[in-house]
């Protein structure tokens, strides 16, 4: 199911919202994806208005949305993977 803006917002103030990941997307050199996790282990990415992902070109504009979201943002965790 594509998560837009506005339904993250909605699942977020109900509670259903547990996580937010920034992942590299493969499709696009330097961008990033937005993947919200929520309760009982589902995820989305989310989704621009035409329901394809939305593509970040920054992490400051990814940390912007999950502010908007969220209201606020706490703390940063990176991974790396080998």
């Amino acid at each position: 199911m594509p998560m837009n803006i506005k339904q993250a917002k909605e699942y977020y103030e109900l509670g259903v919202l547990t996580e937010f990941s920034a992942l590299r997307d493969p499709l696009t050199p330097r961008g990033w994806l937005l993947v919200v996790s929520g309760k009982d282990e589902r995820s989305w990415t989310l989704k621009t208005a035409l329901g394809k992902d939305k593509v970040f070109a920054s992490l400051d504009t990814l940390i912007g949305e999950v502010e908007d979201i969220s209201g606020r943002v706490s703390s940063l965790t990176i991974r790396s993977e080998s």
